[in-house]
């Protein structure tokens, strides 16, 4: 989907732009966007073409995180580099001349890059065969993923780290529920997608402009995420990612298609998750669970793909990126899922084959349980399928690594997790390929290969 009248704009290296406040401080009320970019080419182009427009940094700089009314001084070379100081979103006077308007600024020498803004989803594409059974599973129902993957093997080896970050950059987390007691740490809401209709075919529900720092859960999807990596295990299994602690970053809000009978869907604007991504980045979270996503503008033959230059940010700063594959059952990229910095998880059935829901091609790295996962709702507790459920059991699991890592003093970064879970997968009727990766997660043997490159090191 495409945000109506809203371009993302980035700046070549050393052009001198106005003074412009970052999109965190606008969020809070300490900043509101410029009508001004460059004082030249770029406003003289919007105001002829399209009645103005007002900008917004995507990005805070990580050294001004926190300071109100600063987040967009002081940024490093680093952010420098990837172009996150240089990155801005354009909301347009008038959205009809949008793509107009993106293919005049891409003329102009001082532009490196412009596209149309897109809207990521969670679920991802999800059709019928990904929607929830009704039943009520059993005990030993819930426990079935937990068993397949041996996470309560894993466990028993490694309890995990509670001086550990998890970010759940998602649809947010109601942090008061009895199984995130203690679990969560405050979190962030960079939502703000106005109020009403988002474009023709669906509305906005409840808080949809995040001014109130509230990682609250409007759709249930965040806290299913978050149960699977990070639950006290009350009543739905305990976490696969042990003792760590959850970051909650809301940044999809509720939204409801005119034809979905009522089912909500979280959605959000690409520079809103962008910079939910980096706060997280930013605020310590050495893993991040991504189940959302959205494809390559097919239309649009310069179009960067999606996060990018975050992901390569977070990569570089130490982070283990996993997300989702996708729900459309075909072969298809959906982002991030498909960059290659990112650890992609695909769904797959109690008989190992692929879930008939799951997306593939060779961005899928492994596959975990994704059908019929019990887990925290947002009143009490729901069960659902989708590859948003998968992913988190590949987090929790890089939790646990990353956690064991640290109490043997191992250096490990995300390219040695990515080898150790891929490596330890457990082999799947089909072989290795495209429609299931390296095979099915296996938290125990991940662990235990882990133990033997530290044996081997010593």
């Amino acid at each position: 989907m495409k945000r109506d009248g809203f371009l993302t704009l980035t700046l070549r290296s050393g052009v001198a732009a106005a003074v412009v406040p970052a999109h965190l401080d606008c969020l809070s009320g300490a900043g509101r966007p410029s009508p001004v970019l460059d004082g030249g080419r770029i406003d003289a182009l919007v105001r002829r073409q399209a009645d103005g427009a007002r900008f917004r940094r995507i990005f805070h700089a990580r050294r001004s995180l926190g300071r109100p009314g600063e987040q967009h001084v002081g940024f490093d070379d680093e952010e420098e580099a990837l172009g996150l100081s240089r990155s801005y979103q354009v909301e347009l006077g008038n959205p009809d001349a949008a793509v107009r308007v993106r293919e005049s600024l891409r003329d102009l020498g001082s532009v490196e890059q412009c596209q149309l803004q897109a809207l990521a989803v969670a679920p991802l594409e999800a059709g019928p065969r990904a929607a929830t059974p009704r039943r009520v599973l059993t005990r030993e129902e819930t426990l079935e993923p937990q068993r397949r993957i041996r996470a309560i093997e894993a466990l028993a080896r490694e309890p995990g780290d509670a001086s550990l970050t998890v970010a759940v950059v998602d649809t947010g987390v109601v942090v008061g529920h009895p199984e995130f007691q203690r679990r969560c740490l405050a979190g962030y809401d960079t939502v703000d997608l106005g109020m009403g209709r988002l474009n023709a075919s669906t509305k906005l529900v409840g808080d949809s402009r995040g001014w109130d720092y509230n990682p609250y859960d409007e759709v249930g999807h965040g806290c299913l995420v978050a149960g699977i990596i990070g639950a006290q295990g009350f009543r739905v299994p305990r976490g696969v990612g042990g003792l760590c602690m959850l970051l909650p970053v809301r940044v999809l809000a509720a939204a409801q298609r005119d034809n979905a009978s009522g089912r909500l869907m979280g959605v959000g604007a690409l520079p809103d998750i962008d910079a939910g991504i980096k706060v997280a980045v930013d605020l310590g979270a050495v893993v991040i669970n991504l189940s959302l996503g959205s494809s390559l503008d097919a239309s649009d033959a310069h179009a960067a793909p999606p996060h990018h230059a975050v992901v390569r940010y977070a990569t570089a700063r130490g982070c283990v990126l996993v997300a989702a594959a996708g729900n459309s059952g075909q072969r298809q990229m959906f982002y991030p899922a498909a960059l290659p910095e990112v650890i992609a998880v695909g769904s797959v059935d109690a008989l190992g084959h692929r879930s008939r829901f799951s997306t593939w091609g060779p961005q899928v790295a492994l596959c975990a349980p994704g059908e019929a996962v019990a887990g925290v709702g947002r009143r009490g507790y729901q069960t659902s399928s989708g590859t948003s459920f998968a992913s988190p059991f590949v987090t929790g699991a890089a939790a646990l690594l990353m956690a064991r890592a640290r109490r043997r003093g191992q250096r490990l970064d995300a390219a040695g997790v990515r080898r150790l879970l891929c490596g330890s997968a457990r082999a799947l009727p089909g072989g290795a390929g495209e429609e299931t990766g390296a095979g099915l997660l296996d938290c125990m043997a991940a662990i235990e290969a882990l133990d033997a490159s530290h044996a081997e090191t010593r």
